[in-house]
């Protein structure tokens, strides 16, 4: 009865937990219980049949946890929901109240996340960190590894949890920006009437800062239907004007030689356009000193505050800033188990390592491996959480067996206890 009313508590609890995010269930699982085993000769030859009689002492129970079984992914409105489709688990980092450091790695399925703030207890005063990082409901904090946009081009794993931070909401550093190094112009200047034309254009400067100029076509004699060369110069927003300027040579039908390109200094900063685009065609109406700018395009990226960040399905998590610029910051990877129902469960669907015992015996679920999400086997579902794996229809069937079980065994009781006052009834 003791068993059958632990495997009822196992029930009630996967019961309970139907609707909680990241839930693994659980299983009751029933075993023999004996006393005592003796053997009997019943002959004297040797091959006489032998009695082997046993004490039966009940039934014991066994749960068994089903953490590798998949739930059903819940398509949620949150922006920092987060869901695995295929195997393994999302690292949190519990941290030390004195340091807020990371002390312990624990394992979740669970990725229904909020921005919160660690708090450091200085004295007995509880003393909130002014950046905000991605925490559970249990106050652990999502752990990711940092990247940069080489690691992109070569994705490699952690080794172990030592090699992951927590994942900052706010409060990163700005985008320093990148200064433009190349860019392409595509316009039309005029074949006849006029003699000198611009077009404007920007670029990024090494202080992330955009800066204009104009760049400037001249030729004081115009030639249509033969090779004609222009002087190509720019005058930046000061009102200066370039020292150098560049002669480039448009064909007898307007067009620029493949892979022509100036070279523009200004203030220091230095950068190629691509210009063989530009075509001479036609001819200037009345006054034009403006070309007509068809493309212009350029590699600088402005400099910009934080303003959040994007989430992508193979883990990367990228920081998006104001002009923008976003860059990856982090990799979400997945801790893998040979065998995760020997976890050990914590409260709120939080599960640590198990060892094995000195003995060598006992389950023990591994060290965790961690792998890239993205592939095959696993990869994140944004704006979504995994539900629990509970079977509500088999959790009720299973309750009604468990139910009906345990008043069978009470009968037995009571039958046992009249057969004892029976015979007790005839000794008097």
């Amino acid at each position: 009865m003791m068993a059958f009313s632990e495997g009822m508590g196992a029930i009630s609890d996967n019961i309970a937990n139907q609707n909680t995010v990241g839930y693994k269930r659980v299983e009751t699982l029933f075993s023999t219980l004996l006393g005592r085993s003796e053997t009997a000769s019943t002959g004297s030859t040797t091959t006489s049949p032998t009695l082997r009689a046993s004490n039966t002492q009940g039934v014991k129970a066994m749960t068994r946890q089903l953490v590798d079984v998949q739930g059903a992914v819940q398509i949620t409105s949150r922006q920092y929901d987060l869901a695995i489709s295929g195997k393994g688990m999302f690292a949190f980092g519990v941290l030390d109240p004195e340091t807020a450091e990371v002390s312990k790695v624990v394992y979740s399925r669970a990725g229904d996340l909020d921005p919160m703030m660690p708090t450091t207890l200085v004295g007995d005063q509880l003393v909130a960190d002014t950046r905000t990082f991605l925490a559970n409901k249990s106050g652990h904090f999502l752990l990711a590894q940092e990247i940069t946009a080489a690691d992109l081009l070569t994705p490699t794993p952690p080794a172990s949890a030592d090699e992951l931070v927590m994942v900052q909401v706010g409060d990163q550093d700005a985008f320093a920006g990148l200064a433009t190094t190349t860019a392409s112009l595509s316009a039309v200047i005029p074949a006849t009437g006029s003699t000198s034309v611009g077009t404007p254009i920007f670029y990024i400067d090494a202080a992330g800062d955009q800066q204009g100029i104009t760049l400037t076509f001249s030729n004081p004699v115009v030639v249509a239907g033969t090779s004609t060369t222009w002087d190509v110069s720019f005058i930046d927003s000061n009102g200066v004007a370039s020292a150098v300027t560049t002669p480039v040579t448009f064909d007898s039908s307007g067009q620029l030689a493949a892979g022509t390109a100036v070279t523009i200094t200004d203030n220091g900063n230095t950068f190629t356009i691509d210009i063989s685009d530009v075509a001479m065609l036609g001819e200037a109406t009345s006054g034009q000193s403006q070309a007509v700018q068809i493309g212009y395009t350029h590699d600088g990226v402005p400099a910009g505050a934080f303003e959040g960040l994007i989430f992508r399905e193979d883990g990367v998590i990228f920081g998006r800033y104001t002009g923008g610029a976003t860059q990856p910051l982090y990799r979400v990877p997945v801790a893998v188990f040979q065998n995760p129902n020997a976890l050990r469960q914590l409260a709120g669907n939080e599960y640590e390592v198990t060892e094995l015992g000195p003995d060598g015996g006992g389950l023990a679920s591994g060290l965790p491996s961690f792998e890239l999400l993205g592939t095959d086997q696993s990869k994140m579902v944004l704006n979504a959480v995994e539900a629990s794996n509970v079977d509500l229809a088999d959790s009720f069937s299973q309750m009604i067996i468990v139910q009906r079980a345990y008043s069978s065994a009470a009968t037995v009781v009571k039958t046992a206890d009249d057969m004892s006052a029976t015979v007790r009834d005839l000794m008097r």
